[in-house]
């Protein structure tokens, strides 16, 4: 398993700008979006880096972190889970906004006509980018903002399987008699 605050403190380290919620999020719309070959690795150089190689510290996690999320899409159990901290409700909040904009980029990058789209990925996709949007006041009922936070996290979530679903076609074995 991947431990969350190591890969954001590494990510730190190496002056990339942005939290492993977003890198997550790029990742998983780069695998919804349909792309499964290697050109994924460019396309997080040129988020990340400036379309410069990653450090070699990083790749490793990077590269284990896009694996793990790939099995966990294709996983018929539904394991898939959003990777954001495990801090205090705010930084969760301000992770999934994070994460959720980096989903967008990432899909965008692999279909572009993704906001021509109609039915319920199009939907979808529309309720994500009213979820970038939202906000929230630090005077707020932590309970009631933290349920809140629940209902939209696995709405992310299942938007997430619904997209990947939807641009990923099932491996189908003919059968042969």
């Amino acid at each position: 398993m991947i431990n969350y605050d190591k890969l954001n403190y590494q990510l730190i380290q190496h002056k990339i700008g942005i939290t492993a919620a977003e890198l997550h999020g790029f990742l998983v719309g780069i695998l919804a979006g349909g792309n499964h070959d290697q050109s994924w690795r460019p396309l997080v150089d040129d988020m990340l880096n400036n379309g410069q190689a990653i450090a070699e510290p990083l790749i490793q996690p990077i590269t284990q972190l896009y694996h793990l999320t790939k099995q966990q899409l294709s996983d018929e159990d539904f394991e898939f889970q959003l990777f954001l901290s495990e801090h205090d409700l705010f930084t969760q909040i301000d992770d999934l906004v994070g994460w959720v904009n980096h989903f967008l980029l990432g899909i965008g990058l692999v279909q572009p006509k993704i906001n021509r789209l109609k039915g319920d990925v199009g939907e979808a996709i529309y309720d994500l980018r009213q979820i970038v949007k939202l906000g929230y006041d630090k005077n707020e009922n932590e309970e009631e903002l933290g349920f809140a936070f629940e209902e939209i996290k696995e709405y992310v979530r299942i938007t997430a399987v619904l997209c990947f679903d939807e641009f990923n076609e099932a491996d189908i074995t003919p059968t042969i008699h």
